[in-house]
């Protein structure tokens, strides 16, 4: 695995990483408390200090580090998905990556350009919660990794995931009264990414 790749990688994962803990503490399906205040990107983020929930996103993010390690393209998006207490899913951040650049650093050497474009993602995340509607209580989420076939293969037999298992969902319910939020299209040297929301109007009553 090529220097440049392991750069573009961790600064991926970082991002994740930061990303769920800041859409998790803004949708409130956690009590405030378990957050705590943390600097990067030049910004003010919320990481949280609950073991498990810890546990389960660092599960995710070393699969895909596992699978970005034999292609750096092989993820096609990431979802995470709200679900209410029925298990249908409500609400949706999807994260698109269309193009993962492990060999673009000679114009932007020290990302500055990148971290600038997640900043302004970071600062997106904090805004969006004034443009959807409240979870339904009991709500719960999950991490989705979109990869192909071959991947997950690959993912399965893979033995620094062996304690994590992924499952192909085949049985995924649809949203069907769907409300688009884009947030951000970035494009760096190393990241080519489009963020959005989905919204599942007739899953998210409260009642």
């Amino acid at each position: 695995m090529s220097q440049d790749r392991i750069v573009t990688s961790d600064i991926l994962l970082e991002f994740l990483e930061v990303a769920f803990n800041h859409i998790l503490f803004f949708r409130n399906l956690y009590p405030k408390e378990i957050f705590v205040k943390k600097r990067i990107y030049s910004t003010t983020v919320y990481v949280s200090e609950h073991p498990e929930l810890n546990e389960y996103i660092k599960n995710v993010l070393n699969a895909i580090r596992e699978l970005v390690k034999q292609d750096e393209n092989s993820v096609k998006a990431v979802n995470l998905v709200f679900y209410n207490k029925k298990k249908e899913p409500t609400e949706k951040f999807v994260f698109d990556f269309i193009k993962l650049q492990a060999h673009g650093t000679e114009k932007d050497p020290y990302y500055l350009k990148t971290e600038e474009a997640l900043r302004t993602l970071c600062l997106k995340l904090s805004m969006c919660e004034a443009y959807l509607k409240p979870l339904p209580e009991d709500s719960s989420f999950s991490i989705e990794i979109q990869t192909y076939e071959t991947a997950h293969v690959a993912l399965s037999e893979n033995p620094h995931c062996e304690d994590f298992p992924w499952i192909i969902d085949e049985n995924v319910l649809e949203m069907t009264e769907k409300n688009l939020l884009p947030l951000k299209t970035i494009k760096t040297d190393c990241l080519t990414l489009q963020m959005y929301v989905v919204e599942n109007e007739s899953t998210k009553c409260t009642d």
